[in-house]
């Protein structure tokens, strides 16, 4: 048993008032009145009285009920042996732990749950000490634990719900570090949140403390419903000429009452476009397609949205359209080449999207020098290579440069500038029909070209045949080689732009590789990364960084960052990294100088809008140490020791027994009043449950 406010019980000393006034009670002479007294003889007398307990009844009722009244005013309360102390005055440390992840932000669980870390900070004894933890995707602490509540409600106002992922493994361990240098005896661990099933990996090995007190406080609510926008899907197709777009929208219904009529608007530039109306099942998910609109001629953003609900972050998407993206490729061949030369690699281009190739193919013979200028990518398919100078300046400037070895391939061509751009020589063909012809039998998977067919069931190679290939010489950028050690394939950097060299052909002339699944997405891999062709992102996530270190106009300058809520931050010269930490739009651009400026789509994580929770046991039971500890469950009223004592509420029923006491008391002391008016009187007012015996004497 503990007590709210342990002073009141020194009026149990008020039970020595009755018998101290009983005790001390004398009776008073009473003077008669005598004619005479010349006939009495004065005989000096001693008297002596005894006081003894007669009403043994009557004086337990007084003490019972002054002593119910005392401990009434003291606030009792039955309670863990923890909250017992804590009211008794054992020092503690406690760690608030208050989530403020983007779940948090859904109907009132963010009020809900500063207003639990209110009381845990404002119940606290005056030599407790605290220290107020806020947490999401990584826990941030906010102080050492101290005796200034104040400080804490201010840390407290001053908070507010993040737009993060849920992580408790962080902020518990962290709690627990805290805990293990506490020199106060009692530790505890007030753990508010809406206990997101996401947020708890059961993989997590995270343990308090031995003797470690863990409270935790569910502020989520039974029933919560959310309609989220969780992706876009953007295609792209041309008409008379023209780039559209067809956008879809993947929406999921994470609740268990069904959402009908359900309006989702295409935005863009902030004006409407397109526009849907869809119902969903509950617990499912549906794709809303929009009709294709034509592709902004510059960036835009854009933006699908849907009718807001308790979780508004959730209810838009945000994304960036930017026109081209196609990727000019210049294939040249020698004249009176078989049309077969070039089928394979042109018919493969033309089928790739994201980007889209578009391929013009021509004899080198014809070539202009305007028709490199606009090529991303120069395919010298079986082919000399062309002016020199103009190829090697042109690919300096960042062209991609992939250079096919055939059976046309000379070496004597190869000179001057141009001989500069391969990794090395090449020599004579290698001929292996013989045995049936050579397999591939190393790939750099780590590299960008090859990276796509690491995983397994991603691509096989090794059944693809090579029956000629060229001998390549070079020391550095290899990335595949022939089972007899011939390089397959090698790279080189020049300028900023690469060049390829690929030592067998595209064709079925001297393998059967265009024969492969492979070929297709291999000739993709192999052109888009001979273009430096990155596509850029049309949206990003909350919690990544923005990568700013390829903007050459960025290099050394300081550039200024507008974020989705209109606050403006700057970003030092040496800083090539944002934190996107709110959904919507961020703009980044230079302090001085300049027009340049680059707009990046940030979105809510998918996974905060998945609003079930798990039981808060299964949390407590993982984390708590074996050989100590204690826990407050879900649905306990004791959250706090007030809390705790307010809805027990003892003392008004200790108040009503006192009172019943005291009303028994007066009807017994009523009955045992003496029978004389003056005992009638003195009965009522005091009646007293000693008598006397007086022994009177002489000589």
């Amino acid at each position: 048993m503990g007590f709210l406010t342990p002073v009141f019980l020194a009026g149990l000393a008020a039970l020595a008032v009755p018998l101290l006034i009983h005790l001390t009670h004398r009776p008073r002479s009473v003077t008669v009145p005598f004619p005479s007294l010349m006939f009495l003889q004065r005989i000096p007398y001693k008297s002596s009285r005894r006081r003894t307990l007669r009403h043994w009844l009557l004086f337990a009722l007084r003490c019972a009920a002054m002593a119910l009244l005392a401990v009434a005013f003291a606030r009792p309360f039955f309670g863990t042996r923890g909250q017992a102390a804590a009211s008794l005055g054992q020092g503690r440390t406690r760690i608030i732990l208050l989530d403020r992840s983007g779940s948090m932000t859904y109907g009132d669980r963010w009020p809900k749950g500063l207003a639990a870390a209110r009381r845990a900070a404002t119940e606290l004894a005056a030599h407790d000490r605290a220290s107020l933890v806020l947490f999401g995707a990584a826990p941030e602490k906010t102080g050492e634990p101290t005796l200034e509540r104040g400080r804490l409600l201010a840390t407290l106002d001053a908070a507010r719900a993040g737009f993060g992922v849920t992580r408790y493994a962080p902020a518990l361990r962290m709690a627990a570090e805290m805990l293990e240098v506490s020199s106060l005896p009692g530790r505890e661990v007030v753990l508010i949140t809406d206990f997101q099933k996401t947020g708890w990996d059961g993989r997590d090995d995270v343990r308090l403390p031995a003797g470690t007190r863990l409270i935790p406080i569910d502020v989520s609510e039974r029933g919560a419903s959310n309609v989220a926008i969780t992706g876009v899907d953007l295609s792209r197709d041309y008409e008379a000429g023209r780039e559209r777009v067809v956008a879809a929208a993947r929406l999921v219904n994470k609740g268990t009452r069904p959402v009908t009529d359900l309006d989702v608007t295409l935005e863009v530039d902030g004006r409407p476009v397109r526009q849907q109306r869809t119902s969903l099942a509950p617990n499912t998910a549906v794709t809303v397609t929009f009709e294709a609109f034509p592709l902004p001629s510059q960036k835009a953003r854009a933006a699908v949205r849907t009718t807001a609900d308790g979780l508004p972050h959730d209810d838009a998407f945000h994304f960036m359209l930017a026109p081209g993206g196609d990727v000019e490729v210049l294939v040249l061949e020698t004249s009176g080449a078989p049309e077969r030369r070039s089928l394979y690699l042109r018919r493969a281009l033309q089928i790739g999207h994201r980007p889209r190739f578009r391929v013009e193919t021509k004899a080198a013979a014809q070539l202009r020098p305007d028709d490199l200028a606009a090529a991303r990518v120069i395919v010298l398919n079986d082919t000399p290579p062309p002016a020199g100078r103009q190829l090697r300046g042109h690919v300096e400037k960042g062209a991609g440069l992939l250079v096919v070895l055939g059976e046309n391939a000379a070496a004597g061509a190869w000179r001057g500038e141009a001989e500069g751009l391969l990794p090395g020589p090449f020599g004579a063909a290698v001929d292996r029909s013989s045995d049936w012809g050579g397999t591939l039998a190393y790939l750099d998977y780590a590299h960008p070209v090859f990276e796509l067919f690491r995983g397994p069931r991603s691509g096989d190679f090794s059944s693809a045949r090579f029956f000629r290939y060229r001998s390549l010489e070079a020391k550095e950028g290899v990335l595949a080689r022939f089972d007899d050690g011939t390089i397959a394939l090698a790279e080189k950097k020049v300028g900023k732009g690469r060049v390829l060299v690929w030592t067998s052909t595209l064709d079925t002339f001297w393998s059967d590789l265009a024969l492969q699944p492979v070929f297709l997405p291999f000739v993709h891999q192999l052109v888009r990364h001979a273009a430096g062709h990155v596509e850029s992102r049309p949206w990003h996530t909350v919690g990544e960084a923005l990568d700013l270190s390829a903007e050459a106009e960025l290099r050394g300058r300081a550039v200024a960052v507008i974020a989705p809520l209109g606050e403006k931050q700057r970003l030092p010269a040496g800083q090539r990294a944002l934190e996107l930490t709110a959904p919507g739009y961020y703009e980044v651009r230079p302090l001085e100088g300049g027009s340049w400026s680059r707009v990046a789509a940030v979105n809510f994580d998918a996974s905060e809008s998945d609003l079930a929770s798990l039981d808060p046991e299964e949390l407590v039971g993982a984390v708590m140490h074996e050989q100590g500890g204690g826990v407050t469950r879900r649905g306990e009223p004791a959250l706090t020791t007030e809390e705790h004592e307010s809805r027990q509420a003892l003392w008004r029923w200790l108040l009503v027994v006192a009172c019943g006491f005291l009303a028994l008391e007066t009807v017994l002391s009523n009955r045992l009043a003496p029978g004389t008016e003056r005992g009638a009187r003195l009965a009522t007012a005091y009646p007293s449950p000693y008598v006397g015996r007086d022994r009177v004497g002489g000589r």
